[in-house]
C-alpha cells in the first residue's frame, strides 16, 4: 500500500477513534479521552499525524457535536488549537516515552505531560470564553476547579494508558512505519 495512503488513512483512523472514545463521556464534565487518543496520534504518526489528526477531530468535535455545536468562534478556535497541541506533543515526547525502558519513569513522564498540555489547553480555552463572555479575571477564576478536575483526570489517563500505548507500539510501530 501507498505510505502516502497508509498513513492518511491512520490519521482518519485516529481521528474517528478520538471522537468514539470522547462522545460517550460528554455528560461527565471534564472527563475525556480526546486529548489522550490525540496526543497518541502524534506519537504513532509523528508531526505530520499529530497535526492532521487533532485538526479533523476538533473540526468535527467542536462544529458536530452531539451537545450542539459551537456557535463563538473564538472558543472553537481555541479548542483546536488546545487539541493540536496534544498531537504535537505527542510527536515531540514519543519517541522518548516508547524507547524508556523504566515503566514508573514512563508513566509519571505521561502524566506529566497530561497535566501540563491539559493545563495549556484549560487556559487557551478558559481565555477564550473570558474574552467572549467576560468579565476576564472573574470568568478565569471561576473555571480553576473544573481545570484543576480536568488536569487531574487527563493525568491519571495518560499515566495509567502509557504501559498500554508502549505495548501497542511494538505490534503497531512497524506497519505505521
Amino acid at each position: 500500500m501507498d505510505p502516502k495512503l497508509k498513513r492518511t488513512a491512520a490519521a482518519g483512523l485516529f481521528a474517528a477513534l478520538a471522537l468514539a472514545l470522547n462522545f460517550p463521556l460528554l455528560g461527565v464534565p471534564n472527563v475525556e479521552l480526546i486529548s489522550f487518543c490525540l496526543f497518541v496520534s502524534g506519537m504513532y504518526l509523528g508531526y505530520w499525524g499529530g497535526f492532521v489528526t487533532p485538526l479533523i477531530a476538533g473540526f468535527i468535535f467542536v462544529f458536530f457535536n452531539p451537545n450542539g455545536p459551537s456557535t463563538m468562534i473564538l472558543i472553537a478556535i481555541a479548542q483546536i488549537i488546545g487539541f493540536i497541541l496534544f498531537g504535537l506533543a505527542g510527536a515531540i515526547f514519543g519517541k522518548n516515552i516508547i524507547r524508556n525502558k523504566n515503566r514508573i519513569v514512563g508513566i509519571t513522564f505521561c502524566a506529566a505531560i497530561g497535566v501540563v498540555f491539559t493545563f495549556i489547553y484549560d487556559v487557551l480555552t478558559n481565555a477564550a470564553v473570558a474574552i467572549t463572555f467576560g468579565p476576564f479575571w472573574t470568568t478565569m477564576l471561576s473555571g480553576v476547579a473544573f481545570s484543576l478536575w480536568h488536569m487531574m483526570t487527563n493525568g491519571l489517563i495518560f499515566g495509567f494508558a502509557e504501559p498500554l500505548v508502549v505495548k501497542l507500539w511494538k505490534v503497531v510501530g512497524p506497519r505505521l512505519s
